[in-house]
C-alpha cells in the first residue's frame, strides 16, 4: 500500500474492492444456500449447506462491512489507490470473504456463547476503527489543521488504532466460523499490518510530520492500546 500525498477520487479501484468484497459475500451465500447450480458447478463446490443461522449471521456481518468500508472508501479515505493495489486488494478481499462464508455457512450447530462474543468483538473492531477514522477525518477538514498530525481520539491510544479495529474486526468474523484456517487468515492479517503496514506508514508519516511524528511515537503504543 503507497502512502502518499497525492489524491484522487479512484472511483473505478475503490469500486473493484468493493465488487470484490460483495463477490466473496454473495458467492459464499449462494454455495451454501444451494440456490446456484452453475455457481456450484463453475467453483466445482460440494460441500454441504450448514446451519441457516449461522449462514445469515456472517452475510449480515459482511454487508455491515461493506457498508462501513463504503463509506470509509469514498468519505473519509482521499489517497491514490494504484492499479496493481486496487487489483490484489479486490482478488484478497473475495479469497477472505469467500473463505468465511463457506467456512460459516457450512456449520450444522446452533448458534452458542463463541458466535454471540465474536459478533461483539466484530462490532466493537468497527466502531472503533470507524470512530477513529471518522474523527481524523472531521479534524482535518479545518484548513488550520493542514499539515499537521492528528493524534486526538482514539489515537491517542495508538498510533494505528484503526488497524488495531480491522484486526478485531476480522478476529469476529473468524470466531463466528469456528474454523482454524479463517484465524490462520487472520493472524496473517495482523502480521501485515506490524510488520509491513505500519513500518511503510511510520516511514511515510515521519517524512511528513518529522518532528511530530517523531514526539508522537515516542510516547503512544504503536498498534496494541497500552500493550504494544
Amino acid at each position: 500500500m503507497a502512502f502518499k500525498d497525492k489524491h484522487s477520487p479512484s472511483i473505478l479501484m475503490k469500486s473493484l474492492l468493493i465488487l470484490g468484497l460483495l463477490g466473496g459475500i454473495v458467492t459464499s451465500t449462494l454455495l451454501t444456500t444451494g440456490n446456484s447450480v452453475w455457481l456450484s458447478d463453475l467453483f466445482q463446490y460440494e460441500g454441504t449447506a450448514g446451519s441457516a443461522a449461522h449462514l445469515w449471521l456472517m452475510f449480515a456481518c459482511g454487508m455491515f462491512y461493506v457498508l462501513r468500508f463504503i463509506i470509509g472508501m469514498f468519505v473519509l479515505m482521499q489517497r491514490n489507490i494504484g492499479w496493481v493495489e486496487g487489483l490484489v486488494t479486490s482478488i484478497l478481499f473475495f479469497m477472505m470473504f469467500y473463505l468465511f462464508g463457506i467456512s460459516a455457512g457450512e456449520r450444522s450447530e446452533a448458534l452458542g456463547l463463541v458466535d454471540y462474543f465474536g459478533v461483539g468483538i466484530f462490532l466493537i473492531g468497527s466502531y472503533i476503527n470507524f470512530k477513529a477514522d471518522y474523527d481524523r477525518w472531521k479534524w482535518k477538514q479545518l484548513e488550520s489543521n493542514q499539515r499537521k498530525l492528528y493524534t486526538s481520539g482514539l489515537f491517542k491510544y495508538s498510533m494505528h488504532i484503526n488497524y488495531f479495529g480491522d484486526t478485531l474486526t476480522y478476529l469476529g468474523l473468524a470466531m463466528i466460523t469456528h474454523t482454524l484456517i479463517c484465524y490462520v487468515v487472520v493472524f496473517g492479517i495482523c502480521v501485515n499490518f506490524i510488520f509491513y503496514q505500519i513500518p511503510q506508514l511510520d516511514k511515510y508519516l515521519l517524512e511528513r510530520y518529522t518532528d511530530q511524528f517523531a514526539s508522537y511515537r515516542v510516547n503512544t503504543k504503536k498498534f496494541i492500546p497500552f500493550i504494544y
